[in-house]
């Protein structure tokens, strides 16, 4: 975000150079040449850190989705032992592990709202969901170690 805020910035410092060297006049041909020179140069910095930060958001995502995933994977495990469990159990300790069964397919069914959201063009919402998903993934996580 705070790269935004530079890039957003520099586009505004840009702007005002540009407004304010096409309204005086130069009466250095030179003088406005190297004036252009620095704008092109200004532009293509503020170009790749635009650039650099695309990349560095979707390599964040990248690997939020992974871990997603990654987790995603071991709720189905635990849903699946715990299928097992169902089979064996007596009817007192079924009644326990169904329902046990059933918010770890809710906490499922919400990771999987949350990855389908994740290849959306989130934007300025980024970090609040980020840490929701972070937030969730480590409750989860605290919920598959203690509960088993």
């Amino acid at each position: 975000m705070k790269k935004r805020t530079f890039a957003f910035a520099l586009l505004i410092a840009l702007g005002t150079m540009w407004v304010f060297s096409s309204t005086t006049s130069c009466q250095n041909n030179q003088a406005a040449k190297e004036a252009q020179e620095d704008l092109d140069r200004a532009g293509e910095n503020l170009k790749d850190a635009a650039e650099d930060v695309g990349e560095a958001m979707r390599t964040e995502r990248d690997e939020l989705a992974e871990n997603m995933r990654q987790q995603g994977r071991e709720l189905d495990q635990a849903i699946a032992e715990l299928d097992k469990k169902i089979e064996r159990a007596s009817e007192k300790e079924k009644v326990r592990w169904i329902e046990r069964r059933n918010a770890l397919e809710q906490d499922r069914q919400e990771l999987n709202k949350d990855l389908d959201r994740i290849g959306e063009n989130i934007g300025e919402g980024w970090a609040e969901f980020k840490n929701s998903v972070a937030s969730r993934m480590e409750r989860i996580a605290d919920d598959l170690k203690t509960k088993n």
